[in-house]
C-alpha cells in the first residue's frame, strides 16, 4: 500500500489537486495522507507563557483548534466524494487528515517522514516561471528538500471542477 500525502491551503481551485491526489491512491490502492497546514501558531519562547498553567491552557486551545479543522476538512472530504467522485472507486477512510502549524514547506517535508509517504500531490498557484523565480513557491520548496515524487497539479483563478464551479476549495 502507498501513502500520498496531499498537501491543501482549502483554497479556491484546490478541488483539482485533490482529484489527482484520490486517483494516484485509488491506482496504488494506497491511503492519503490529508495535509493542512495554517501559519505558524505557538508559544515560542515568549515570557508571558512561563507559567505551568497558562502554557497547559495554549497546548489544549492549540490542540481544539487542530480538531476543529480535522472536522471541518473530513466534512468537505466527505462532500467531495460524494458530489464528484462518482467514476472514481475510493473510500474515505483511507483519508486521514493531518493539521500541522508552522512552515508549510518545512511541514510538508516533515509529514512525508512522519507518514513514510511514497509521493506527494499538491497544487501550484504561481502563474509563470517567472513568478516562481522571484516570488519562490511552497511547491519549489518543497521539490528541493525532498527525495520522493511530487506531483504539481497547476491550479489559477479560473479552474473549476468538472461538475461544479468550486467556491471554496478543498
Amino acid at each position: 500500500m502507498r501513502n500520498i500525502l496531499y498537501a491543501s491551503d482549502l483554497e479556491q481551485g484546490s478541488r483539482v489537486v485533490l482529484r489527482a491526489a484520490l486517483e494516484q491512491a485509488a491506482m496504488s490502492n494506497g491511503k492519503i495522507f490529508f495535509l493542512h497546514v495554517s501559519d505558524q501558531f505557538h508559544r515560542g519562547n515568549d515570557d508571558s507563557f512561563v507559567g505551568f498553567k497558562l502554557k497547559k491552557a495554549h497546548d489544549a486551545h492549540l490542540e481544539s483548534l487542530k480538531e476543529e479543522l480535522r472536522t471541518y476538512m473530513k466534512q468537505r472530504i466527505h462532500n467531495f466524494v460524494a458530489e464528484e467522485l462518482n467514476d472514481v472507486e475510493f473510500n474515505e477512510d483511507s483519508i486521514e487528515v493531518v493539521v500541522r502549524f508552522g512552515d508549510p514547506a518545512k511541514k510538508i517535508v516533515d509529514t512525508v517522514k512522519d507518514v513514510e509517504a511514497s509521493m506527494v500531490v499538491m497544487g501550484d498557484r504561481r502563474v509563470n516561471a517567472l513568478s516562481r523565480m522571484f516570488l519562490g513557491s511552497t511547491a519549489q520548496k518543497v521539490i528541493h528538500n525532498i527525495t520522493v515524487p511530487v506531483l504539481i497539479v497547476p491550479i489559477s483563478n479560473t479552474v473549476a471542477s468538472s461538475k461544479a464551479v468550486d467556491k471554496n476549495g478543498i
